[in-house]
């Protein structure tokens, strides 16, 4: 596989099943049940049930969804690919949001469990403060690093919620269950859409999409056993809570579970509540924050607000700017302590985005059916229409100081979208100094480059491979970041782009128009088309200029071919011994390129790997009989910069890069690349 540059792919199932179960185990049974026992009483167990088997519409739709697109960003993602460009930069926000929001309430839940059976006299903005800054400090490092402190926290936890869960049924009192609906049906829905936030984890899963391995199959079965489990468990311990204690006593702590414990089994319950708290707290602070992060990235990656946010650290490959953002804004609203307004809040941002997620299923089977879709959605297109009901239906049913802060910070994104000079074709008046500043930033930042690759063959697999490739010598001359979307035409060859990229895939014909309108060309920043036929390449190319994409490269050999495009302001690459290097010259140097021309033609700067068992091993420069017009210009050997004399010896695995008119570094090229016939007959 491609070893891919940005985020590194080493998150299994069970590791993603963790990021799922840290964000869900978190508020639904160490906060919430509380307020749910002052506002309905028992019938908060059907509130929880209710709840989780609406959401099952969404964790489907997302099952599909993170799938078939599995980049950064979870549900923003989806949106961005699907719908106008005003509904994807809002419906990250009201991602941003909810996950910002959570991950306050998260530590306020933390802080109060310290303040009520630690320290009676610590402040509760100190912990917020002081938890923040331990766990940025943890994702900083990165998600892997992070998920191996989560994992050990969720199992402790599961442990001690299922135990309680499985040992308290037996001390369950039904007189304590009656009335059932004390307060009457009237407050049910509304106690519906605040517990939402509850069953939001697993879309966590879908923002981590680039460092999850096999995203195909482990995105959607991490995202149903995580929902499976989530509801099991808070079926169990509403059942528990509402039945060990008469739903008044419990409505009146902020520590529902540590409560029940204490009830049930003394001491050692108390105690093992406490532990539990802490760790569903801190383990579902941490994957929120790093959830935020990658939100508010995917938002700069994409132009909707400032592109310093979508920065990776160059060591760690975190979106460290964006993470340091997060969190002096999750320490500010932590600081209220209020868990009732944080929690309605969150669900404000959720609710939102997740109904838009929802429909986003539609928009994509309407407007790319070509993309391949490895998990498919049954009752299609029921199931993501009552996904949108299930959420858009609750909003309106929040508290009303949830509304306002919802809407407070929907204006503050709306205010970084308008001044962002992309978003408003007539922000160019800019003051100088302030796009001097401009300059600066783009200058140290490398943005992301999408790139459309139609043909799936080997010269669309070695283009692929060499613009993912994440190596010393690509980072420095890089200057971009590649997002890949391939169209292959043949099923066989779909998967096997499937399984080795973890890209989108459309399959269908890239001649024609209607596949082609499917990838969102205005979206595309450069299209290739490297098919096996020069005349498929040609319609490809024209047909990829005409919808719009300003930058296509095509590969060709007939000169008919190559004439014919380049007066269509085509890029032509006609030498197949150095395609992939070239296409990587053209997308990253494309202003080397033009100063290598001369009046016989265009002349090249490649480099090439030398295969172990090349001819040209443990041979001096000077002795190999290289074309005087071609310059070996340097050797790239285990991430380390050689400059190459006469006497420097060639070793296997060597990056030789040549410089000269076409047909010297062609001559050259085959020298370096040539194998021992021991070599070849193996």
């Amino acid at each position: 596989m491609a070893e891919q540059a940005g985020f590194e792919r080493n998150v299994g199932l069970f590791m993603a099943v963790m990021i799922g179960i840290g964000a869900m185990m978190g508020p639904g049974v160490f906060a919430l049940p509380s307020e749910v026992a002052g506002s309905v009483g028992p019938l908060g167990i059907i509130a929880y049930l209710l709840m989780g088997g609406l959401t099952l519409f969404t964790a489907l739709s997302y099952s599909e969804l993170g799938a078939a697109i599995p980049i950064a960003g979870g549900g923003y993602s989806f949106v961005s690919r699907t719908l106008p460009d005003p509904v994807a930069f809002l419906t990250g926000w009201f991602f941003w949001i909810g996950n910002t929001l959570a991950c306050s309430l998260y530590a306020v839940i933390f802080a109060l469990t310290i303040k009520n059976y630690f320290f009676s006299e610590l402040s509760v903005v100190l912990v917020v403060v002081a938890t923040t800054v331990v766990f940025t400090a943890s994702n900083y490092r990165g998600q892997a690093e992070a998920l191996q402190v989560i994992t050990v926290m969720n199992i402790v936890e599961l442990i001690i919620l299922i135990g309680v869960g499985v040992l308290g049924v037996l001390q369950v009192e039904p007189a304590n269950l009656e009335p059932f609906a004390p307060m009457g049906l009237g407050p049910l829905l509304p106690t519906m859409a605040f517990i939402y936030i509850s069953y939001v984890g697993f879309d966590l899963i879908t923002v981590a999409a680039e460092e999850i391995i096999e995203p195909a199959k482990n995105i959607p079965r991490a995202i149903l056993i995580t929902l499976g489990v989530g509801v099991g468990i808070y079926i169990l311990l509403l059942y528990v809570m509402m039945g060990a204690v008469n739903y008044t006593e419990l409505a009146q702590t902020g520590t529902p579970f540590i409560f029940i414990a204490d009830v049930l089994f003394g001491t050692w319950g108390r105690w093992a509540g406490v532990l539990a708290t802490i760790m569903a707290s801190l383990s579902a602070f941490s994957v929120t924050l790093g959830a935020s992060a990658r939100v508010l990235f995917a938002l700069g990656r994409d132009g909707y607000v400032p592109d310093v946010l979508a920065r990776l650290h160059p060591t760690h490959n975190t979106p460290h700017i964006a993470l340091f953002v997060c969190a002096g804004i999750v320490a500010l609203l932590g600081a209220s302590g209020i868990v009732r307004l944080l929690a309605s809040a969150s669900s404000f941002g959720y609710l939102i985005a997740i109904g838009v997620v929802n429909y986003a299923v539609i928009a994509l089977h309407q407007k790319m059916p070509a993309l391949r879709r490895p998990f498919k959605i049954a009752l299609y297109p029921t199931v993501p229409i009552l996904g949108m009901i299930a959420c858009w239906f609750f909003v309106p049913l929040l508290e009303v100081q949830s509304l306002l802060l919802g809407s407070g910070l929907t204006a503050v994104g709306g205010a970084l979208y308008l001044i962002q000079p992309s978003n408003r074709p007539d922000f160019s008046g800019l003051p100088a100094a302030i796009h001097r500043l401009n300059l600066l930033v783009q200058a140290y930042w490398r943005p992301d480059m999408n790139v459309l690759i139609i043909g799936g063959g080997n010269q669309g697999s070695n283009i692929a491979d060499r613009l993912l490739k994440q190596d010393e010598f690509r980072m420095v001359f890089r200057s971009s970041e590649y997002q890949i979307t391939f169209i292959e035409q043949d099923e066989a060859r779909c998967e096997e782009l499937e399984h080795r990229y973890n890209v989108p895939i459309f399959q269908g014909d890239g001649t024609k128009q209607e596949i082609l309108e499917q990838v969102e060309p205005r979206k595309m920043d450069v299209a290739i088309a490297a098919t096996n036929s020069d005349e498929r390449n040609a319609i490809v190319a024209l047909q990829a200029r005409r919808m719009g994409i300003d930058r296509v490269i095509a590969i060709a050999r007939d000169p008919d071919y190559v004439s014919l495009m380049e007066d269509s302001g085509i890029t032509c690459i006609s030498a197949p011994y150095a395609t992939s290097a070239m296409v990587e010259n053209y997308l990253d140097r494309p202003e080397v390129a033009d100063l290598f021309e001369i009046e016989s033609g265009v002349a090249s700067l490649i480099d090439l790997e030398v295969p172990d068992g090349g001819t040209v091993i443990e041979r001096k420069i000077q002795d190999i009989d290289i074309p005087e017009q071609c310059v070996v210009a340097a050797i790239i050997r285990e991430d380390k910069f050689v400059v190459p004399r006469g006497q420097t010896e060639v070793c296997g695995g060597d990056h030789i890069v040549l410089v000269g008119p076409s047909d010297a570094v062609q001559t050259a090229h085959d020298i370096f690349s040539a194998q021992t016939e021991t070599e070849l007959s193996t």
